[in-house]
């Protein structure tokens, strides 16, 4: 099957890229023809006639008639559709409801339909083919990949909610799906430690290529689980078994059978790889025929990548996944380098406000893909094909150069990702930033956890949760901690502004015991948090996830006179 992927990639990807960059010369155009097509197609629901769909005919009168909305503003329509009410948000019936994992809060469900299905997909298909240009070999070899349950459960109307990531796997077209090392099924598996293993045991007796999964955190999970069960896994493929150590259903066991053949000559590879470990099994030892690593790179999630070197090749390729969500997928990157994507102009219409601007904006304040400048930051809003009409993402976006006449642009963060205890507006980037500058003699060796404003005697202080790799002496914490208050200070001079005047006490350096992280993903994702998609907020004043870890000890900040 890899020699068919291969051959059709090598047929198609270059015409696929070439029709794409036509379009980025006239994105403006091509949103107009878009928007056109969703106003038209959809005059006839309850959302098209309470805003007058049929009157509208340019882009600026979309603006002047259609409000900025938000989820709880969509839900009575959305709310309707799950009840299998026609005709709310598309002509279309919803085939899907994508649950979002969000990062506080219930779930929303977000319509999918089969339009915005094959929509996505042909993005997919122009990644893909600018992955696949530049490196041929990622479809030599299997596929390893972590995605969430497709079902989570039914809504009343019989329509299955869940995961995108579990609904796009089960429904990718059969040749790439070949590809893919694990079935489904495995994915399904309650037991967090159960689908790992098995993900793993199956992928380490192949030749993997590539290793896709939205977060790299998940990515870096799938090595730590390799190396933790080495020899488990090695002891499995030569006996051609899968651990009862596991809680894996016989009929599952069964199933898999095929997968899991006796492998003496594997067993023998992996052990050498193990040795090369210095005991255990590392992906680079395991598959050193992988061709490149897919993920996001930037935003909030972007300094996971530095403890990537520990268990791949320094020089593995790493292509930015894309501005992703369960709403919308928004960019499509063309390149390894840095984090920046092409906005997806011919499947999703965008607005823009500028993210430096205080004051809530008016519908007609929206700038179009053509008003954006190089270098500036956006809180970005979204039409789309499935029923979100100038939708309030919450994420800010920054433009960082241009395709043809179409931006390029990277996650930042999420918008809600400040806080603000006496004007300060301390932005989750700025923390991250300064933690990754303070703890550089660190790099790849510590995981920070969020930075948690609180009030502390009447003022407030930022208490930064970080788990260390090793043990961290007082000396060093107390440096790295006074390298954090200075960069925090140099990025936002507000917040030094406000120390300065002892509106802000001194921060705090919150060591939190080894694994402690690890386990609150655990428990999240047994809960039903989407594990390919796992994200936490770097910055909240949300003082009850402070209480979600054990701790070590608190690191206070010495004043002069103390030091």
């Amino acid at each position: 099957m890899s020699l068919i992927v291969n051959l059709i990639f090598s047929a198609t990807s270059s015409k696929t890229l070439k029709r794409f960059r036509n379009k980025c010369c006239k994105p403006s155009e091509i949103q107009e023809r878009l928007l056109n097509h969703i106003i038209e197609k959809n005059a006839g629901t309850a959302f098209g006639k309470k805003y007058l769909f049929g009157n509208i005919k340019s882009f600026g009168e979309y603006q002047k008639m259609v409000p900025i909305s938000n989820y709880d503003e969509l839900s009575p329509y959305i709310n309707a559709e799950l009840n299998g009410k026609a005709a709310q948000l598309t002509l279309e019936k919803p085939v899907f409801f994508a649950m979002t994992s969000g990062t506080t809060g219930s779930s929303k469900y977000i319509p999918v339909t089969n339009e915005s299905l094959t929509a996505k997909s042909k993005l997919v298909r122009i990644w893909l083919s600018a992955f696949y240009k530049e490196h041929p070999g990622i479809f030599s070899g299997r596929i390893l990949t972590v995605v969430s349950p497709e079902v989570e459960s039914l809504a009343p109307s019989g329509v299955p909610c869940g995961a995108e990531s579990g609904h796009g796997y089960r429904n990718i077209p059969r040749t790439l799906k070949s590809l893919y090392s694990c079935p489904y099924e495995i994915y399904e598996l309650k037991s967090y430690d159960a689908k790992y293993y098995c993900l793993l045991r199956i992928a380490a007796s192949q030749r993997i290529s590539l290793i896709f999964s939205c977060n790299p955190s998940t990515i870096l999970l799938l090595a730590k689980s390799l190396g933790q069960h080495t020899e488990d896994i090695i002891r499995d493929i030569h006996d051609g078994t899968v651990s009862d150590k596991f809680d894996i259903p016989n009929s599952l066991r069964s199933s898999i059978g095929v997968l899991l053949q006796a492998n003496s000559n594997r067993a023998t590879f992996l052990e050498e790889a193990a040795t090369n470990g210095a005991g255990q099994l590392l992906p680079k030892y395991v598959w050193p025929e992988m061709v490149g690593i897919t993920c996001w790179k930037g935003g909030t999630v972007g300094m996971y990548l530095d403890k990537f070197d520990q268990y791949f090749n320094k020089d593995l390729p790493i292509r930015e996944i894309g501005y992703l969500a369960s709403e919308h997928r928004g960019s499509i990157p063309i390149s390894d380098k840095g984090s920046a994507g092409v906005l997806a102009i011919p499947t999703n219409v965008y607005e823009f406000y500028p993210a430096d601007e205080n004051h809530q904006p008016q519908g007609s304040e929206l700038l179009t893909v053509d008003q954006l400048e190089e270098g500036k930051k956006y809180y970005i809003y979204v039409t789309t094909l499935a029923g979100l009409y100038r939708y309030d993402m919450n994420d800010i976006i920054e433009v960082l150069g241009f395709y043809e006449n179409t931006p390029l642009i990277s996650f930042v963060q999420k918008g809600k990702g400040v806080v603000s205890f006496t004007g300060e507006k301390l932005y989750e980037s700025q923390v991250l930033s300064s933690v990754n500058q303070a703890f550089i003699s660190r790099q790849g060796k510590y995981e920070f956890i969020a930075a948690v404003g609180e009030m502390h005697d009447d003022k407030p202080r930022y208490v930064f949760l970080t788990e260390f790799d090793d043990t961290l002496p007082n000396s060093e914490a107390h440096e790295m901690l006074r390298d954090l208050e200075i960069t925090l200070q140099r990025h936002n001079q507000e917040y030094a502004s406000k120390r300065a005047s002892h509106r802000i006490e001194t921060p705090i350096l919150r060591i939190i015991r080894n694994g402690e992280f690890d386990l609150y993903r655990r428990r999240m994702v047994e809960k039903g948090r989407l594990d390919g998609q796992f994200k936490i907020l770097r910055l909240t004043t949300d003082t009850s996830f402070a209480k979600e870890f054990e701790v070590e000890r608190d690191v206070v900040l010495k004043t002069t006179s103390e030091s």
